[in-house]
């Protein structure tokens, strides 16, 4: 989406106090001395601080699919073959599950939360992440037709059913140091095998 520089400036700065300091943080006074605006153009702009928070919460997400689509996007254009796809599907579960992202996963958890009590929230949070599984199902329709994934795969409840549990993690992530938990990465990473192709392996 084009915003006016102005705009994407106190949109980026009420981000960062959000990622830094949580909702409660975001002060109008604060942002009008960061960005070196007045709270008139932040008014116009967002029509309200909860207008502006909602904004934020929703861009945040936003960015965080743009990233992930980025990545797989790399990643699966290099597939040419059954196999390089189980590896590359492995390759995507071991980037989503590194203790780094770990902050990204919380962030994306509490932007969702965030919609409580806040429909208009919801509504823009709903469809960015509908879009975004539809995205990552047309990805993955090309290695279906190939017949490189089972041919009874339904893509788009694939897909919800892969984003739900890979959110799922923050259940042993939560409060904690971020570290590693192959465990769960194993099991996960053996059920999305057998989801989209049918067995663990191809021997």
């Amino acid at each position: 989406m084009e915003r006016h520089p102005t705009q994407q400036k106190i949109l980026d700065e009420t981000i960062r106090i959000i990622e830094t300091s949580g909702e409660a943080s975001v002060r109008v006074h604060d942002i009008e001395v960061a960005v070196g605006v007045t709270a008139p153009s932040i008014y116009h702009f967002f029509g309200s601080r909860e207008g502006l928070v909602t904004a934020a919460q929703a861009e945040r997400l936003v960015r965080s699919f743009a990233e992930f689509n980025a990545v797989s996007d790399l990643i699966l254009s290099r597939v040419t073959s059954r196999t390089e796809l189980r590896e590359a599907v492995g390759e995507l579960l071991s980037m989503i599950y590194e203790p780094s992202r770990s902050v990204s996963r919380q962030q994306r958890l509490f932007a969702l939360g965030s919609a409580e009590g806040r429909p208009d929230l919801a509504v823009v949070i709903g469809e960015a992440a509908r879009d975004f599984l539809h995205r990552l199902a047309v990805s993955f329709r090309t290695f279906k037709d190939k017949g490189w994934i089972r041919s009874d795969l339904d893509l788009e409840a694939f897909v919800q059913w892969l984003a739900g549990q890979i959110l799922g993690r923050v259940y042993i992530e939560l409060g904690c140091e971020p570290g590693p938990n192959p465990a769960w990465d194993a099991i996960s990473k053996e059920a999305v095998a057998f989801v989209v192709f049918g067995s663990l392996s191809d021997d």
